[in-house]
């Protein structure tokens, strides 16, 4: 029996460990290149004021460089902010389109009463429901993909 357990263990769940090992992989290999770019950006940066403390001095050169990046994270800044004040109108228009979806009010109250037809447990009760809901159920749409059979 224990074989049977363990045969359906890795058929199961056979695949978590490579996904496990692929997942660390990535990790590592993410923080190399991290590490990597972040030095490349550094010396960009020296190479940058290198150039131009020879064209303009050492002081106007750092400022060069520091307003040139102050200006990339402002720009930075602002584009994060439009994708976060699209995504919040995205969010906002799902939201009115699933209240849209909702049921009228009368639909509403008539499944407020289904708990209370379900206390008699008789056949016509039952059958009543399945009608109720079948029609709140294509009222919303259900079984429709559009397409033409």
């Amino acid at each position: 029996m224990l074989p049977l357990f363990r045969q359906l263990g890795i058929l199961a769940f056979g695949r978590v460990q490579p996904t496990a090992t692929r997942i660390t992989r990535s990790l590592i290999g993410g923080a190399i290149v991290g590490v990597l770019a972040v030095t490349a950006y550094v010396a960009l940066l020296l190479a940058l004021g290198f150039y131009l403390s020879s064209e303009f001095g050492a002081i106007y050169a750092a400022l060069i460089v520091a307003g040139v990046t102050a200006l990339c994270g402002l720009i930075v800044i602002l584009v994060v902010q439009s994708m976060n004040k699209a995504t919040e109108r995205r969010m906002e228009a799902r939201r009115r389109a699933a209240r849209s979806q909702l049921p009228d009010p009368m639909t509403l109250q008539l499944l407020a009463g289904v708990p209370a037809l379900m206390k008699g447990r008789s056949l016509l009760a039952t059958a009543a429901i399945a009608a109720l809901v079948f029609g709140v159920a294509k009222m919303q749409g259900v079984g429709r993909d559009g397409r033409d059979d």
